[in-house]
């Protein structure tokens, strides 16, 4: 009954339901002071470097990579953390009223080398013009969405990377079978990894306290594997 249940709760999931859903978040009274603060104290500990995520010892590894493209940039504390490193920041995101809290929070008096875009990503990714390694990144954005549209923005990843490009992504993955249930979906290595074909992918990240999977994956691409379709 438990997996006719769950099958039954991925089916119905709507293709913008994770978006409804954040967005009336992100309009709620007092939203622009809860996440401000919320993104300062991420900014203050560090949060890009956590396990799970990583990023400053990526990019440590990867210095010729200078630009960040953000999926799912939420009210960007990300995109303000992966700018202080001197990185020009590319970030997607389909809510206005995310957007509006994220320029509120890091205004471009301040922050000058973001750039935000309003839309889904599988939308705006194809969209992108990148001539030189950039860094791809997601803080558990895909995890809500249904393996249709996560297959799509990681096809738009691959056709828009650059050789040399690396990938963060603050994602669920799993050893054992892969299970889904409405909004909250985890998926198996080898699933990554089939989406991620000219890719070196990298598991590890930090165990969920309440499930057996992990978050964190990590991943550069192969040189000379520039897709331009």
């Amino acid at each position: 009954m438990k997996k006719i249940l769950k099958a039954l709760s991925t089916f119905i999931q709507g293709q913008e339901e994770s978006f409804k859903r954040h967005n009336a978040q992100y309009e709620a009274p007092g939203k622009f002071e809860q996440d401000r603060d919320a993104g300062y104290k991420n900014i203050q500990e560090d949060r890009i470097n956590w396990p799970d995520f990583g990023i400053r010892d990526l990019l440590a590894k990867h210095p010729n990579v200078k630009t960040a493209v953000d999926i799912g940039s939420g009210t960007g504390w990300v995109a303000a953390s992966v700018h202080s490193l001197g990185l020009n920041v590319i970030a997607l995101e389909p809510s206005a009223a995310a957007i509006d809290i994220s320029k509120r929070a890091y205004p471009a008096e301040s922050y000058p080398n973001i750039t935000w875009h309003q839309g889904f990503a599988e939308e705006l990714l194809p969209t992108l013009r990148l001539t030189e390694p950039a860094i791809f990144i997601t803080g558990c954005v895909l995890s809500h969405l249904r393996d249709k549209e996560v297959e799509k923005i990681c096809r738009a990843i691959c056709a828009v990377a650059p050789a040399g490009s690396v990938l963060a992504f603050s994602e669920c993955w799993s050893e054992k079978k892969p299970w889904h249930q409405r909004m909250w979906h985890i998926r198996s290595k080898a699933w990554w990894q089939s989406q991620f074909p000219e890719w070196t992918l990298t598991f590890g990240g930090t165990k969920h306290d309440q499930g057996d999977y992990y978050m964190g994956i990590w991943g550069e691409k192969s040189a000379g594997n520039f897709s331009k379709e």
